[in-house]
């Protein structure tokens, strides 16, 4: 008997945990297909979402603000001047009497001229001027600074100088020294440099030796005296000359 207590025992705390097996699986599927049936109808709505939002064209822009109404601006009015005789709308109460002066009437005056002028004026003047002014002056004028003094011009010089060469090619005259006898004695040889100063005429007016043997200057000298030449002329104006004239002694 007591066996069967512990089997009917044990029979009993297995139906129970089979039970309850059983319970916890039905519960588990009924809570996933509850989740799955609500992501599904999720899902749905957004789809049917998007394509109601793909569908709906954007609103059309707002219309445009009404134009400004129309100042209304005056026309302008036409006055025509009257013409022909005209009525005169307020009757004079008064008529002046005409002057019993005679009117004065300028007979010297010139156009363009003003009343109080005087004899010699010019158009543009002022009352009060100085005959021979400046038109519309205020004073009388300053004499004009007198002119500038002429610049003098250079005197040409009285005197050039020329080189050897081209002073012995205008010569006109020439005199060859004589041969002095004591320098032929002594048998000196060579050249002597002689200075000339040459008048407007062309004539020798001074000579002196520059450089040569002391017993053939002066036979030099004395020679150079002795040369003509052309007149030379500056700027049309005859001029002195200086030159120098170099003779040569040879045995």
């Amino acid at each position: 008997m007591f066996e069967n207590l512990v089997e009917s025992a044990q029979g009993k705390q297995q139906g129970r945990s089979a039970y309850f097996v059983v319970t916890a699986i039905i519960w588990l599927a009924v809570l996933t297909t509850a989740i799955v049936i609500g992501i599904i109808q999720y899902n749905a709505v957004l789809n049917e979402s998007e394509d109601t939002a793909t569908l709906l064209a954007p609103p059309p822009p707002p219309p445009p603000p009404p134009p400004p109404a129309a100042a209304n601006i005056p026309k302008p009015t036409k006055v025509e001047a009257p013409t022909g005789m005209v009525s005169a709308k307020i009757t004079p109460t008064e008529i002046k009497k005409p002057s019993a002066a005679p009117p004065q009437i300028y007979t010297g005056g010139v156009s363009g001229g003003v009343e109080g002028g005087v004899p010699g004026g010019v158009p543009g003047g002022v009352p009060g001027g100085v005959p021979g002014g400046v038109p519309m002056s205020t004073g009388p004028t300053e004499p004009p600074p007198p002119p500038p003094e002429p610049t003098p011009t250079p005197k040409p010089p009285t005197i050039i100088r020329k080189s050897g060469g081209v002073l012995q090619g205008s010569a006109t005259r020439r005199v060859e020294p004589s041969y002095p006898p004591l320098a032929k004695a002594a048998h000196v040889t060579g050249s002597v440099m002689v200075e000339i100063t040459i008048d407007e005429n062309g004539s020798v007016i001074s000579a002196s030796a520059l450089s040569g043997h002391p017993l053939l200057k002066d036979a030099a000298v004395q020679a150079a005296r002795g040369w003509k030449f052309a007149p030379t002329q500056l700027s049309g104006v005859p001029v002195k000359v200086i030159g120098t004239i170099t003779f040569n002694f040879q045995m």
